[in-house]
């Protein structure tokens, strides 16, 4: 008897189940040491199998880091209703992205700290893929940008360039928080702990927040 094939759900979980694995594979050892055959391994399935879902690494690693962009943005929908204001959005925002990394790490350094690929150089690139992926980026970025401009009114009064500047710097200290808790290269500094303990937390977003607005103040 011919095997029943799968529905769409059990396709999409099956997809689901290989990017949750290959986002671990590639965050640990890269994208151009990704193997199929071991990845496969892995799941318990043959490397051909993946390929009935994924033609080649070059779309698992765009379809992977996409999804990582979709859950965090799922994720943000969901848990940032309930914020009273536009500072503690942005507040919750932070700890919304400390927490969706110390929780899919995987996902979190595809999206952040993805390898220096250039796609475009290679033929088996998603052209519509890199597209879509770009958007959630920029979308993203973008969702930031505001987040800070509501949240501290003299940012308002800045340029674009100069706003742009001090988001880097909001997010650049969010991701060296994240990295150094991650890679526990600081021992000394750190409890021995596995996740950033949360006054840990609370005491890093409220320094960025003054730290942020002391700068967009003395600009203005």
């Amino acid at each position: 008897m011919p095997k029943k094939p799968f529905t769409p759900e059990e396709v999409a979980a099956q997809r689901q189940r290989i990017m949750d694995s290959a986002s671990q594979v590639m965050a640990e050892v890269g994208f151009h040491h990704l193997s199929m055959r071991k990845l496969a391994s892995q799941l318990g399935m043959t490397a051909s199998n993946i390929y009935n879902y994924f033609p080649n690494k070059e779309v698992l690693f765009l379809k992977t880091r996409l999804r990582g962009f979709d859950m965090f943005f799922t994720e943000m929908n969901v848990q940032m209703g309930s914020a009273l204001n536009a500072e503690q959005a942005l507040q919750q925002f932070a700890r919304l992205l400390i927490g969706f990394a110390q929780k899919d790490p995987g996902y979190y350094q595809l999206m952040f700290q993805p390898p220096r690929l250039k796609l475009q150089d290679t033929e088996h690139v998603d052209q519509e893929l890199e597209m879509q992926l770009a958007c959630l980026v920029e979308e993203w970025q973008r969702h930031l940008m505001t987040l800070i401009v509501d949240a501290i009114p003299a940012m308002s009064e800045q340029n674009e360039n100069r706003q742009k500047q001090l988001a880097l710097f909001f997010t650049a200290s969010i991701h060296g928080l994240v990295d150094t808790y991650h890679y526990r290269a600081l021992s000394m500094l750190m409890d021995a702990v596995d996740l950033i303990p949360e006054d840990v937390v609370d005491c890093h977003i409220k320094w960025l927040l003054n730290a942020v607005t002391q700068q967009a103040e003395s600009t203005v």
